[in-house]
């Protein structure tokens, strides 16, 4: 399984994004059916960014959060997820909110994350981070993605 950071959702209904709109836009598209889960991070994020400044209003936004999880799986935390955090700010040089997010996906047994805001290719315990919009990564996410 793998997983999809904010940015690509948030990307996805930015289409002043140039680009990166267009390849969010088709990542989420290829996604849906596949073993692919959202974590509730990356849904709760998404919304706090994509209503600042009024880019979109508050319905909008739960409108495109609830038309996500008819796609996608919700990848929540389990009891223990503390712990896991704890260890990875331990071992890495994570943010809290990093170490969180590739806690849960460890937890539900994704084995990726695309998203670039971590380092792309680094391998954080079971979960490695893919840079969606590096083209040298298009044909492990095809992989993926199969």
């Amino acid at each position: 399984m793998l997983s999809l950071d904010t940015n690509i959702l948030v990307y996805a209904t930015d289409s002043s994004a140039g680009i990166r709109h267009s390849a969010a836009h088709r990542l989420i598209s290829s996604a849906v059916g596949k073993n692919v889960g959202l974590t509730e991070q990356s849904l709760v994020e998404f919304m706090h960014v994509t209503t600042r400044k009024a880019r979109l209003s508050i319905s909008d936004a739960a409108k495109a959060v609830r038309g996500y999880l008819t796609y996608f799986p919700l990848l929540v935390p389990h009891i223990g997820i503390i712990g896991d955090v704890l260890t990875l700010l331990d071992r890495y040089r994570l943010g809290t909110w990093d170490a969180r997010l590739l806690a849960v996906c460890a937890a539900r047994g994704c084995t990726h994350l695309l998203s670039e805001d971590l380092q792309d290719g680094a391998a954080y315990g079971t979960v490695t981070v893919v840079n969606p919009f590096n083209p040298a990564n298009a044909g492990l996410i095809g992989q993926l993605l199969s």
